[in-house]
């Protein structure tokens, strides 16, 4: 029969029972209970242990500890267990290559360890990636010509850009941030759920026929606006430039939009008068924010068969009507960031200057 295990000294049962209820951590909770239990000398090493969810040789280990140190050396710190095989320039290193996509596979990193000379299974090498809070991402595309410096610079300087447009110092000023989408018969294939070992099948069909829709969304008031047209051009741009500028023909009229073959420049002669405009930098979409609107579409039209573009317009117009008719739509679309903000401080600053009368 096992034995029933007996601890005395050197601390008093009413200083282990303080300390009890002072402690905030699980580590210390788990090894003061286990020290109070043997105190009492009712109970084996295996009842004491399964009482917390542990193993005979863990609650040997603990009172061991005690009997060496007191109750200091009980609740020291220690790793326990076998040494990492990662230390922490390997995490380091592992973390830096993580963000920047250097491995597709779980295999490409076991090898990449095994040439640092750290070997491990491919299962070990899960049980860190999930260490590191790891997560199996489909990247976002970057065009190689992007310009970081470039990107983050009209970012920081937001506000200094919008205040460099000539711009009235009175009357109203909308900021816009406006984008296409091309919608089109070839079916869209998206992920979906489905159960584990069972590969889903989507219907998919081949046809070449395309439309597409302008879309823009005012910063400041939450307003949308939305254009079907067959196709793009400058004269298209043109046409959506000057449905802008219909919803307040008295105020000033910014579009934030991207640098396409088919937007107007700056300095373009043919720019409504109350238009300014804004390029964003070169291949850098993520910076706009009528992008997240795109895959909201792209969402709601995959994995289904349209027979005719008119069916798959029903469809977008059906996904996109709730963000003209309510702007906390829009708002949720635009999200507080380095766009938002500055667009405000820029609203602010003009209020603060408007000329009086």
């Amino acid at each position: 029969m096992p034995k029933r295990v007996k601890v005395f000294g050197p601390t008093t049962p009413e200083e282990i029972a303080a300390a009890y209820h002072q402690c905030t951590s699980p580590h210390d909770y788990s090894r003061l209970v286990a020290l109070e239990m043997a105190q009492q000398g009712q109970w084996t090493l295996l009842q004491i242990g399964k009482a917390l969810s542990k193993d005979r040789t863990t609650i040997v280990r603990w009172l061991k500890a005690y009997r060496q140190g007191g109750l200091q050396r009980l609740l020291a710190r220690g790793h326990g267990g076998r040494l990492p095989r990662l230390k922490k320039d390997d995490i380091e290193s592992l973390k830096a290559g993580l963000r920047g996509g250097r491995w597709k596979t779980a295999v490409e990193i076991h090898n990449w360890l095994k040439e640092r000379g750290i070997r491990m299974t491919v299962w070990g090498v899960y049980y860190w990636l999930k260490k590191v809070k790891a997560k199996n991402k489909v990247p976002r595309k970057t065009h190689k010509d992007q310009n970081l410096k470039e990107l983050e610079d009209f970012k920081q300087n937001i506000v200094a850009k919008l205040n460099a447009l000539d711009i009235p110092k009175d009357g109203p000023v909308y900021v816009w941030v406006e984008d296409e989408h091309r919608y089109g018969l070839i079916s869209t294939i998206r992920r979906c759920w489905t159960l584990r070992g069972h590969r889903v099948k989507v219907p998919f069909q081949m046809k070449y026929q395309w439309g597409y829709v302008y879309g823009a969304v005012e910063i400041h008031t939450g307003k949308a606006l939305l254009m079907y047209i067959p196709t793009v051009s400058l004269e298209c741009s043109q046409l959506f430039l000057e449905q802008i500028v219909a919803t307040d023909q008295e105020a000033i009229h910014i579009v934030i939009w991207d640098k396409a073959g088919f937007h107007h420049t700056p300095k373009a002669s043919d720019v409504p008068s109350h238009v300014r405009l804004l390029p964003l930098p070169a291949y850098c979409p993520e910076l706009n924010p009528m992008e997240k609107l795109w895959d909201i579409v792209k969402r709601h039209t995959g994995n289904k068969i349209f027979e005719t573009l008119t069916l798959i317009e029903s469809q977008i117009t059906n996904v996109l009507q709730p963000f003209w008719e309510n702007v906390q739509r829009v708002f949720g679309l635009l999200g507080d960031n380095w766009l938002t903000r500055g667009v405000a401080t820029f609203m602010s600053q003009r209020k603060a200057l408007e000329t009086p009368g």
